[in-house]
């Protein structure tokens, strides 16, 4: 997995050196999971491992029957 750029909220000890707070640390995805649990950077924004599918509409049938003409709305029965 890549490495990535976060943000300190607050100072830590990261892996033997001394993240100050506001600074930029590179970080593995999984230790920006933790660290953003614990509070001590801001969101990671990471991304999903899969897309979103995307929702589109289903083509139009090409075998669907054309609209009579003398076909009407029929009134509810009461």
């Amino acid at each position: 997995m890549t490495d990535i750029d976060v943000k300190t909220t607050r100072g830590f000890n990261n892996e033997g050196k001394y993240a100050k707070r506001g600074s930029t640390i590179t970080v593995s995805p999984q230790r920006a999971k933790d660290l953003y649990a614990n509070g001590l950077i801001e969101d990671p924004k990471l991304e999903s491992q899969a897309p979103a599918p995307e929702s589109k509409k289903a083509p139009e049938a090409a075998n669907k029957a054309a609209p009579k003409s003398g076909d009407k709305a029929k009134p509810a029965a009461k």
